[in-house]
């Protein structure tokens, strides 16, 4: 999960995306339940790490997020973590 600040994460393979404005919306293919998850902000900046530089670990992600938003690591840790908790919860991201 995203406590889990070693294993590094990347894109699941099942999983199509695409950008509009600072948005990301995604979908994962293999679900016929699943329904399209719109990131915004911070979340669609971590998805952009993730697809230019991934895989990328927790501990990567929070310190790369840390420099672009100019806050500290603690500020942030747990709500990064979070936001990675549910991309994998949905089947977005993967280790």
């Amino acid at each position: 999960m995203g406590g889990d600040q070693v294993k590094p994460w990347r894109i699941a393979d099942a999983v199509a995306w695409t950008t509009s404005g600072d948005e990301v919306i995604a979908l994962e293919l293999e679900s016929p339940t699943s329904h399209p998850m719109t990131l915004q902000g911070t979340a669609a900046y971590v998805w952009e790490e993730i697809d230019a530089n991934g895989p990328l670990s927790s501990a990567e992600l929070i310190t790369n997020v840390a420099a672009a938003y100019e806050v500290s690591e603690d500020a942030i840790r747990d709500d990064i973590l979070a936001l990675l908790d549910g991309l994998l919860d949905q089947h977005l991201i993967a280790h």
